[in-house]
């Protein structure tokens, strides 16, 4: 894309670009911009600066005003985790400017610092290299399930002319990335188990080798149940590979920003739009959430406050309470929205610091959930169906409630029969979301629906992720919006948006790519076009 590498930093050379990217580098301005025309030499201290700023930039959803922008805007609502707190953005209108920016972060950012990283450590340090393809993985399969067909094998590497590679040949090409990466890294971690690279720059796992295996096996697993659909013998040669390997399994695991780098003003998203209460909880997740009696209600979203006051009896009532607002709502249910419950207390609250509140990136109980749907499918993943998927409740509540939460309370929640509830949202009432319990059914097709339902719930605050797999599954049974602003997604038809239009910018700036991009897509550039792995028509 043109428009991608034509400012100022994407003409140069990667490694120039440390001059403004890496904080702790600040002092070496001079040096690094010394010539423009040649790879510059890099310390190991400067990599390691340069991977925090991939880490962050690459989690930029999860971070300060990028969060309102790319995920509270986009995703949040989009997977039927919370609402928004605009009567247009909840009606699938969109802000371009807010998406051109995220998608802006990620290419003149983000792509750069990593392939700098790997430009200068392919040759002498390949442990580094690997781990930092890693990261370029996980980061592109990101936005390709948002936009669809991007560059992948080119991206960042300073030419004008960036060609695009297809949905599945990008998936396709990061499943070969992590094998290799894995390959070599598991060889090396079996010589030297406390392997490190980047040290206290991985503001992720702290420089261990091991966990970014983990990382990237659980990736390659969430990719294979992503193709599924469409490349079922892919999609299980993928998995079966991926679960010979060390994966995330514990708590320990879990992939946590836990300490925020004290630059540039970088805080906790949730932490700051929660303090506007810029989202409130969904009566999808109500009616879930309230049904089960989870344990992970208190964590997930706060009791209602007096913020408001509201002529109806009956939403005065929430005060108090857990209580999920209506998606699609009109300009006349808005002005009672603040009287829908808040992100949990965590994020939100008078001694919240948002650069101290952990960010999740990703967590174990996913892993035990794609095993789960796994063995549903007959993947051979070392176990059943249902031994997975109660082990991913337990991982899950264990890593909202804690160590100390009582397993006899776990287990309760395991087997029980109890069905979800008709959310309390006057004056829509509508019923129960669906009739599934959380014990594991012995009908086949409530067993998806079970495994797919309790991930939703176990991946939170994950929007990004729950909003792709919503498009690949339409589970769960999520609450359709009541209405929509937007011409294209009839939501009378049963349409949701199902990607995100390209920017203005990359349409001007490249045209003969855009085309070629939108060749690759399979249908307009639209928000109803389904993506390469969505077999499911968008609407009725």
């Amino acid at each position: 894309m043109k428009y991608i590498q034509s400012n100022k930093i994407g003409k140069l050379l990667p490694l120039i670009w440390i001059s403004i990217i890496c904080f702790a580098c600040t002092d070496q301005f001079d040096r690094f911009n010394m010539n423009k025309t040649q790879l510059m030499e890099i310390t190991d201290k400067e990599l390691s600066g340069l991977f925090t700023r991939a880490l962050i930039s690459g989690n930029c959803l999860l971070t300060s005003d990028q969060y309102s922008r790319g995920k509270s805007n986009i995703s949040d609502h989009f997977s039927g985790y919370t609402v928004i707190g605009g009567v247009d953005r909840e009606q699938n209108v969109f802000q371009l400017s807010h998406q051109q920016s995220v998608f802006s972060t990620f290419f003149s950012q983000t792509i750069p610092a990593i392939v700098a990283i790997q430009n200068n450590t392919v040759e002498k340090n390949p442990t580094a290299y690997h781990v930092a393809t890693i990261w370029k993985g996980y980061v592109m399969h990101r936005l390709a399930d948002a936009w669809g067909p991007l560059p992948y094998t080119e991206a960042g590497n300073g030419k004008d002319v960036i060609p695009y590679e297809s949905v599945q040949d990008i998936y396709y090409n990061i499943f070969r990335d992590l094998t290799e990466a894995v390959d070599y890294l598991t060889a090396e971690v079996n010589k030297n188990p406390g392997l490190n690279v980047f040290g206290a720059g991985d503001i992720i796992y702290n420089g261990s080798v091991i966990q970014w295996i983990k990382f990237a096996n659980t990736m390659r697993l969430r990719l294979a149940c992503r193709i599924s659909n469409v490349d079922p013998e892919k999609a299980k040669t993928e998995a079966e590979a991926a679960v010979k390997g060390a994966m995330m399994e514990t708590d320990s695991d879990d992939a946590m920003i836990m300490d925020l780098p004290s630059f540039n003003g970088v805080q906790n998203g949730m932490c700051r739009i929660g303090g506007w209460h810029q989202n409130s909880m969904s009566t999808s997740m109500e009616s879930v959430l309230k049904g089960y009696e989870d344990p992970r209600l208190q964590e997930y979203f706060s009791v209602v406050g007096p913020e408001v006051v509201v002529e109806e009896p009956e939403i005065m009532a929430n005060i108090g309470g857990y209580h999920g607002m209506t998606p699609g709502f009109t300009a006349e249910d808005f002005v009672a929205f603040r009287l829908y419950s808040n992100f949990g207390p965590r994020w939100v609250g008078p001694n919240v610091v948002s650069t101290e509140v952990p960010i999740n990136v990703g967590n174990a109980a996913e892993t035990w959930f794609l095993k789960a749907e796994g063995a549903w499918r007959g993947w051979n993943m070392g176990g059943t169906a249902q031994s997975f998927y109660e082990k991913g409740i337990e991982v899950s509540i264990r890593q909202w409630r804690g160590a100390s939460f009582p397993a006899s309370q776990i287990q309760d929640y395991i087997n029980s029969m109890a069905t979800p509830v008709a959310p309390d949202n006057y004056p829509y009432y509508d019923p129960p979301m669906t009739d599934i319990p959380v014990k594991f059914s012995s009908d086949r097709e409530k067993q998806y629906e079970q495994i797919i339902t309790q991930k939703w719930l176990a991946i939170y605050p994950d929007s990004w992720e729950a909003w792709t797999e919503y498009r690949r599954t339409r589970l769960p049974k999520l609450y359709p919006k009541k209405n929509s602003m937007n011409p294209n997604i009839d939501v009378s038809r049963g349409m949701i948006v199902t990607r995100l239009p390209y920017p203005d910018n990359e349409k001007n700036g490249q045209p003969e790519e855009y085309a070629k991009a939108v060749a690759l897509l399979g249908g307009p550039d639209l928000e109803s076009t389904p993506l390469w792995w969505d077999v499911h028509p968008n609407g009725n």
